[in-house]
């Protein structure tokens, strides 16, 4: 599957950990050089009653990472001990209904 995220085009496919080796090590992953999202589908070590509720999320996660890339804020990330990060809560709320689009599309609501 093909989604436009501000304006670049991201393919989104699932895999297995024998298709994609750096599936062993996590669920997902967004490749910002290849403009790639990559979901691992269920396998033998995975125990979760609802995984396909469980891979929306990942899907969520990982489009949100694009999100942030494509928006120069993936590498801005600040950790502060208490509260939230105001640029960072501004930055959803402006491109929330752009996402919403994008996860809708993409059918992990």
């Amino acid at each position: 599957m093909k989604v436009n995220i501000l304006g670049t085009e991201y393919t989104i496919t699932e895999k297995s950990k024998e298709e994609d080796t750096y599936l062993n090590n996590c669920d997902g992953y967004c490749d910002k050089t290849t403009k790639e999202i990559v979901v691992k589908t269920k396998d033998e070590s995975n125990e979760l009653a609802n995984y396909e509720e469980y891979l929306k999320k990942v899907k969520r996660h990982e489009i949100i990472h694009a999100f942030l890339y494509e928006s120069g804020l993936h590498e801005n990330w600040e950790h502060k001990e208490y509260g939230h990060n105001e640029t960072y809560v501004d930055w959803i709320a402006v491109q929330f209904p752009k996402m919403l689009d994008v996860f809708i599309q993409v059918g992990c609501i």
